[in-house]
């Protein structure tokens, strides 16, 4: 069942598709802009299937279990205890050799057990499937014919204008060099950069 499903849909698919090629539409008409170049436009428009999500809902039937419990009426036997009570003669008194014998009378119980037939009622539960309808949402796919424009341009007569990035001329200042001299500055500190002569002392010294 699901392989016939995809079969049918790709089948429509493809019929779609076809029916959509079969429609394109193409027309071609010479314009002229404003540079005065004559260009021959063709345009085509062709449907283009697109598909799109629909829910769509749907009664559909489904059966619920519905459980009923019912009694029924067995016969049924038992045995029954019955006790019932009996004068019990006894003769007291005969190994008493200073009594006279006599008869003592009293009741006793007596139990026995009678079969007796009794009506028992027996659960049975019972399960009965009941038909109903719900509504069930569920996505549906679809295809739509969009119609899609394409323009092709082809020159005639005439050239395109084309622009040439101009390079303006920079009109930041040169770059200035330091006017400040090479090395640095004399300080009076500094050593003489001569040698000078030995010259000898005008007083003798202490020792010679």
């Amino acid at each position: 069942m699901c392989y016939r499903n995809r079969t049918v849909a790709l089948a429509s698919l493809c019929l779609a598709t076809l029916t959509a090629t079969a429609s394109s539409q193409t027309t071609q008409q010479i314009v002229k802009d404003a540079n005065g170049v004559t260009w021959q436009e063709t345009k085509t428009v062709t449907q283009r299937m697109v598909p799109t999500t629909e829910y769509q809902t749907r009664q559909e039937q489904v059966y619920t279990p519905q459980v009923s419990t019912t009694y029924q009426s067995y016969q049924q036997n038992y045995l029954t205890p019955v006790t019932e009570y009996r004068w019990v003669s006894r003769r007291r008194g005969v190994l008493n050799p200073f009594v006279q014998p006599y008869w003592a009378h009293q009741l006793e119980p007596f139990t026995r057990w009678e079969n007796r037939p009794a009506t028992v009622q027996v659960p049975v539960t019972n399960t009965q499937w009941v038909a109903g309808t719900r509504t069930v949402s569920s996505p549906v796919v679809t295809y739509k014919a969009v119609p899609q424009e394409t323009i092709n341009r082809v020159v005639v007569s005439g050239t395109p204008a084309t622009t040439t990035p101009s390079v303006a001329p920079s009109t930041q200042p040169a770059t200035a060099i330091a006017s400040r001299p090479l090395g640095g500055t004399q300080m009076q500190s500094d050593p003489p950069r001569t040698g000078m002569g030995w010259v000898s002392p005008s007083t003798p010294g202490r020792y010679r």
